[in-house]
């Protein structure tokens, strides 16, 4: 039994055959070259993204995301696949008081979306503390310049230091959201916030990449 859970953990962190792009941060130059940092706010830190050496990671690198008191996002623009599949881990979850309402941070999250400098739609996938999963809602930041149709995914149930895959068809996700199709060329981001909680934070996440979609098969079919 032992030996088919090892099994699964590496067939999970496997590039999908059919994947049309993938990211294992396995190099630092390309989080240099592709990637750029977004999201600042004044008299606000930076939050932290650098590329780290982890064993258990598909290529034995990852993109760490460190939040002290911070905020910010790594983006990237594509033009993919449907379905987002990615491998993500909290190690530092953030803090919040017993009692205390659960303030608008995440130890790590990950959007998908659209638009121009002055207008963008996107969908986020975040890791919470108390949310409840699936929990969903609409928001907008910098002076409704940017909405947000956000979905928790991930919360304080995951034990830190876990590995969890995640699959989304974010087309859809963002269809639903906004009534629309997401532009053929859209941005993926990767941030963290911990500004409101005061905590540090720490997240990783091992690899990003867009797949087709997947067709369901029918019960008793192989």
């Amino acid at each position: 039994a032992a030996g088919a859970g090892i099994e699964a953990v590496a067939e999970e962190q496997k590039p999908s055959p059919d994947a049309s792009w993938r990211n294992d941060f396995d190099d630092p130059v390309t989080l240099e070259r592709d990637w750029k940092f977004d999201g600042s706010r004044f008299l606000v830190p930076r939050t932290k993204f650098y590329i780290g050496s982890e064993p258990t990671a598909s290529q034995g690198k990852v993109m760490v995301v460190e939040a002290n008191k911070s905020t910010g996002v790594m983006l990237v623009g594509l033009e993919k696949a449907p379905v987002m599949r990615w491998r993500w881990r909290v190690l530092k979850p953030i803090v919040i008081k017993p009692g205390e309402t659960e303030p608008d941070d995440q130890a790590v999250v990950l959007y998908f979306g659209d638009g121009t400098l002055l207008k963008q739609r996107c969908v986020g996938y975040r890791w919470e503390v108390d949310t409840p999963l699936e929990s969903s809602g609409l928001r907008k930041y910098a002076a409704g310049m940017m909405t947000v149709s956000h979905r928790t995914v991930r919360n304080g149930t995951t034990p830190a230091g876990e590995w969890v895959v995640e699959e989304r068809n974010v087309v859809e996700d963002y269809r639903k959201a906004y009534g629309k199709m997401p532009d053929s060329y859209f941005i993926i981001s990767v941030g963290a916030n911990s500004q409101y909680s005061g905590s540090n934070s720490r997240a990783e996440v091992d690899f990003i990449e867009f797949i087709p979609v997947r067709e369901k098969k029918e019960p008793g079919k192989k």
